[in-house]
């Protein structure tokens, strides 16, 4: 019974830990590798189960089911390795030849593995009960479990030649070689339940292989879908307020709301009011005459608001209205009148219209203040949606995709070759995930905003981006750049002393432009100091 014990906690654990995945209760995991993942712990749940049983039907003495229970477990060993490999080579997303060989390889495995069990019912060769439930294995069984060990190292060392042919950094680094320990982990327990059958070391590898996936992958890429789909609501927003926009300005142009129209013979300059709105009349202007440019320039002066007026005075003229509608066949001018006692942006409005072989020029002067007011806010808020959609949410700096845009806008100037001096500054805010784990989440949140505040206060001239979950970049020019060394130095005298005063702890790495090819060289290397500062720091402590 005793031998349970650890498969019943383990189980716990594992249904504690991964609820959220195992009903499919996160739409964040809803993609293929997760899908895989979330198969792969059922298989580890039904692992667990007959291991349980195992011990159970061991001590009670019923042989044949203790017989069926181990069979069961050889083929639960063999899918949750099929399915560790699937998951690997699609999480990785690199499908080449050697992973694909691998996923080949944990399909034979298992197709061998559920043949013999069933051929050991028939003919012993994986392993034996006799009527006390003595369990012995057989050659077979050895054979199958070292060939279980060598398929897990390599899916670990696939794992790692991963990391080093994408260069990976940062979280993502991290979890590619959390899935590389994983292996190592079961690999290394496997080999122990080699030589210690009547010991339950593999269940032992699962619960500290679910456990470390869980701390380092499912929940940085939960974090990472949170981010990503906080963004995809404000890009949202923004597709929203612009197709508001464009229903509004199509209506607006269908109603047509003019204050006034005027019918003028060009050549003559002989005009007469065809209609206009109750609240143009009390202008009390003539509704007919023969210089419509003339009379219209005086009648301006006393309506078009004194900020619009030079505007007016230049762009309207009878040389400026036709050789405009000749160009592009209309003539538009918007500018501000005072109506009713308040400023109301109006927009002129001029074509020719061919009449019984006559030209007509026909002036309408629109009602646009609701529109224009309309667009002054629709930019207001749009230039606001734009601004939250480039701001981490937590810290108030700029975030990763305000980052991207910065770092494309410099390769553009690198690219021109008109690129003054800057460097990047990395960091690592040390300990982060220990304080959540000790202290909870909102003491993990205002330990980051310390560290951010650590970080502003030094690079007060330089945008300062949180680029990761603990990770920080500053991107260095001007004023700042010519103390850049300074304010580096001044980040480890703070490290000295929050490393005897308990306080936050930041990794710092930089690196300056060196006529590089693109940012992304300079940002390596300042990943690779704060990464050297990083051990440093730790060894230190």
């Amino acid at each position: 019974m005793y031998y349970s014990a650890i498969g019943i906690l383990a189980l716990l654990i594992l249904v504690i830990e991964n609820l959220d995945i195992l009903l499919g209760l996160d739409m964040g995991f809803d993609k293929p590798a997760w899908k895989v993942y979330r198969r792969f712990l059922f298989s580890i749940l039904m692992y667990y189960i007959t291991d349980i049983l195992w011990g159970i039907l061991e001590a009670l003495k019923i042989p044949v089911l203790l017989f069926a229970d181990t069979s069961l477990y050889f083929i639960a060993m063999a899918v949750g390795i099929l399915l560790w490999t699937k998951y690997v080579v699609t999480y990785l997303d690199e499908k080449d030849t050697f992973g694909n060989f691998l996923v080949h390889a944990g399909r034979i495995l298992a197709a061998c593995v559920t043949v013999i069990s069933l051929v050991n019912i028939f003919a012993p060769v994986l392993f034996t009960v006799d009527d006390e439930c003595v369990y012995t294995p057989l050659p077979i069984r050895y054979a199958i479990l070292i060939v279980q060990i060598v398929l897990l190292f390599l899916i670990s060392i696939h794992a790692l030649q991963i990391i080093l042919a994408k260069k990976a950094s940062g979280d993502r680094v991290k979890r590619y070689r959390s899935t590389a320990y994983f292996g190592l982990i079961m690999s290394t327990f496997l080999i122990a339940q080699v030589w210690l059958p009547y010991l339950p070391m593999y269940c032992i590898a699962y619960m500290l292989g679910t456990c470390l996936l869980r701390a380092f992958v499912v929940r940085m890429e939960k974090e990472e879908y949170r981010l990503e789909n906080a963004e995809m609501k404000r890009i949202r927003q923004e597709e929203l307020l612009k197709e508001e926009h464009t229903a509004y300005r199509r209506i607006s142009a269908l109603a047509g709301d003019f204050l006034c129209v005027y019918i003028v013979d060009p050549e003559s300059g002989d005009y007469r009011e065809f209609n206009s709105a109750e609240e143009f009349k009390s202008y009390d202007f003539e509704t007919k005459g023969t210089d419509f440019f003339n009379t219209t320039m005086k009648n301006a002066k006393n309506i078009v608001c004194a900020e619009d007026w030079d505007k007016f005075s230049t762009m309207f003229s009878r040389e400026a209205v036709l050789e405009e509608i000749e160009n592009v066949g209309i003539y538009l001018l918007e500018y501000r009148i005072i109506l009713q006692g308040r400023p109301n942006y109006v927009q002129l409005k001029a074509a020719i219209l061919d009449e019984e072989d006559e030209h007509r020029l026909i002036v309408g002067i629109n009602d646009v203040d609701a529109l224009v007011r309309r667009e002054e806010d629709y930019a207001a808020r749009l230039a606001n949606a734009q601004s939250m959609a480039n701001i981490d949410a937590l810290t108030g700096v700029k975030n990763r995709h305000a980052y991207l845009e910065a770092e494309e806008s410099l390769n553009e100037l690198i690219n021109d070759g008109d690129i003054s001096e800057f460097a990047i500054v990395i960091l690592d805010v040390n300990d982060l995930k220990k304080v959540n784990d000790t202290l909870g989440h909102q003491a993990g949140d205002k330990h980051l905003r310390g560290a951010c505040k650590i970080i502003c206060d030094t690079f007060k001239r330089s945008p300062v981006f949180r680029i990761g979950g603990d990770e920080f970049a500053v991107i260095v020019r001007g004023e700042d750049y010519e103390s850049v060394d300074r304010l580096v130095s001044d980040i480890d005298d703070q490290n000295r002393k929050a490393v005897i005063n308990g306080g936050v702890v930041v990794a710092c790495g930089m690196s300056k432009f060196e006529g590089d090819d693109s940012v992304t060289a300079v940002f390596r290397r300042a990943d690779r100091n704060m990464y050297d500062n990083k051990v440093s720091l730790k060894s230190g402590q």
